[in-house]
């Protein structure tokens, strides 16, 4: 080989290397410039959605479902009632010092001013005492 082509062949790789660095400057400012444009079109989103979460799952925002009505659906609500004491905190006044079945469970519950809004409130104190086995023993 001559020394032409030796210092072609230098010069040649010196140049490739000068773009190779440009082109990740480019690159990499370019990453920066997307990143700051997402944050802000994340942020645009959030306030045409009416919400602080931007990442939504589910239905989109704004839709709201057709109601269906059917022939059996009950016209009657479910009154929510505002208790005091939770009723864990209930259930453990009145079983302490006691061993009670559900059903006496209930009745004290009930006596002690606890109000139940569900269809079964039998399903809601059954479910407390099966969930939770470090306070109630079989």
């Amino acid at each position: 080989m001559s020394e032409d082509a030796i210092k072609l062949y230098k010069k040649a790789i010196v140049s490739l290397q000068q773009e190779k660095l440009d082109l990740e400057k480019e690159l990499s400012s370019a990453r920066v410039i997307i990143s700051v444009t997402e944050k802000r079109l994340a942020e645009i989103d959030a306030v045409f959605s009416g919400s602080s979460s931007v990442n939504r799952r589910g239905r989109p925002a704004g839709k709201v479902p057709k109601k269906v009505k059917s022939k059996t659906a009950k016209k009657t609500a479910i009154k929510r009632f505002k208790n005091k004491l939770s009723l864990k905190e209930v259930v453990l006044n009145v079983t302490k010092g006691k061993t009670l079945d559900a059903k006496q469970i209930f009745d004290a519950a009930c006596k002690a001013g606890h109000k139940f809004g569900g269809k079964n409130p039998m399903n809601s104190i059954r479910v407390l005492l099966y969930t939770n086995k470090k306070l109630f023993k079989n």
